[in-house]
């Protein structure tokens, strides 16, 4: 997961203008500009800290898109960011008696850290009283977070994870294939893929090359999570994982493709198309290293699920059950989904959540390699629903996806194991894994 090497850094700048509170110095308030996502007006602006535990950004983001543009608009606030590494992971943090305010994570900690932990409660009384509007948000982000969180809206989203298929032209144009077009389907791609999968004096070319465990097995639109959200069980005996799955291995066993157990894993495969011997990636790498001529279209659909492409993925600011600085830590969240935020984090290269078209229009305008760039892929097909989470009492702390699904995924690469022996395994090595987790 994370590097287990501790590094806490304290941000010293003042952050947050305040509105009343409990730890504002003040009774809590509304007003006309809370409902737009703005905080409440100041009041008294007693010195508050607030302690983020950064599971889904780095402290240089930290900085660029929490201490910098929050200073003005909070000047009583001191930012605290501590990464989640040797000493400073959730658990040690509340062993030591110090749990942070809020925690900065996607929307797999929902499960993975923070459920398990109860530390998450309904903020449904501060967004009554800060008079805040949840209807501007994007309601995937909401979705994503009832569904994990047993109905509850637990934090505020902060930018959202969006998709396109990047395609190299130069090597199209060496092979006289027309570019890809938005609004295809995975057969279409399929059939640009054979095109350009081929071997050429002493080099082998690829029609396609990705994180593939994301990108067909995590992100698939069948609303299929990997564990039942109901029962002690994997959901990998669903028909639909077969079709998952065969859309993914045909790609891969085009003429002339060849893999090993090293190579057939999705972090390697990822590399392959910043080399420029691959035609199209969804989740590129690298990019300001690429030394060939690119631009994006739009995620493939799978034929019946016509226009939808992957599941969305946000991250969030939760807010932390507990934190005797609720207020304050909404006020900061609420702020970071205001339209005047909102447009300045997307032109620097945040997708926004706000459903108004022109922030998403704004995304990357900052960024001179996408200058030029079709961007409209970014939010040109719908989002694929979000799985159902699992139900309270369920175990949530197996990886079955990395330990259990994608090992036999490579085997069926590297190994020629057969598909639904590999899907059988997997889901015999989940329930005992599940099993296992269930009598600790």
């Amino acid at each position: 997961m994370w590097k287990k090497a501790f590094v806490m850094l304290c941000m010293t700048v003042p952050v947050l203008a305040a509105c009343g509170g409990k730890d504002a110095g003040g009774p809590a308030g509304s007003n006309a500009e809370s409902g737009s996502g703005q905080p409440p007006k100041a009041a008294a602006k007693e010195p508050v800290e607030l302690t983020f535990s950064l599971y889904s950004a780095t402290m240089e983001e930290f900085e660029k898109f929490y201490v910098v543009p929050l200073k003005e608009k909070f000047p009583h606030i001191t930012l605290k960011g501590i990464r989640p590494e040797k000493g400073a992971y959730i658990e040690d943090l509340l062993a030591a008696g110090t749990p942070p305010d809020v925690f900065v994570g996607s929307k797999g900690a929902l499960p993975n850290q923070l459920n398990a932990l109860s530390l998450t409660e309904d903020i449904a009384p501060l967004i009554k009283s800060n008079s805040y509007d949840v209807s501007r948000l994007d309601p995937i982000t909401i979705e994503i977070m009832q569904k994990a969180a047993n109905g509850k809206i637990v934090g505020l989203p902060l930018n959202m994870t969006v998709n396109a298929l990047y395609y190299n032209k130069d090597l199209f144009d060496k092979f006289g294939v027309a570019y890809p077009k938005d609004g295809m389907s995975w057969d279409d791609m399929y059939e640009i893929a054979k095109k350009l999968t081929r071997f050429e004096q002493g080099v082998q070319y690829r029609g396609f090359s990705d994180r593939w465990g994301d990108t067909f097995f995590a992100a698939n639109p069948f609303e299929l999570p990997y564990l039942d959200p109901k029962e002690e069980k994997s959901t990998f005996q669903h028909d639909d994982w077969k079709k998952i799955a065969g859309n993914w291995l045909r790609f891969y066993t085009l003429p002339g493709l060849k893999f090993d157990l090293k190579t057939a894993f999705k972090e390697e495969d990822r590399k392959v198309f910043q080399t420029g011997l691959s035609g199209m990636t969804i989740m590129a790498l690298n990019t300001p290293q690429w030394e060939f001529a690119w631009d994006i279209v739009s995620v493939p659909s799978y034929k019946e699920k016509p226009g939808v492409g992957l599941q969305a993925n946000a991250r969030y600011n939760f807010i932390m059950k507990g934190s005797k600085k609720q207020q304050a830590a909404f006020e900061v969240a609420a702020y970071m989904t205001s339209e005047e935020y909102q447009l300045k984090m997307a032109k620097d290269g945040l997708f926004p959540v706000l459903t108004d078209e022109k922030f998403k229009k704004a995304y990357m305008e900052n960024d001179p390699l996408y200058k030029g760039k079709n961007i409209k892929a970014f939010y040109s097909v719908k989002f694929a629903p979000e799985p159902q989470g699992r139900a309270p009492g369920l175990v949530n702390n197996v990886n079955a996806q990395d330990k259990y699904l994608l090992p036999e995924m490579m085997k069926v690469l590297a190994e020629n194991k057969d598909m639904n022996s590999a899907l059988r395994d997997a889901h015999e090595g989940a329930m005992k894994g599940l099993a296992e987790a269930k009598s600790r």
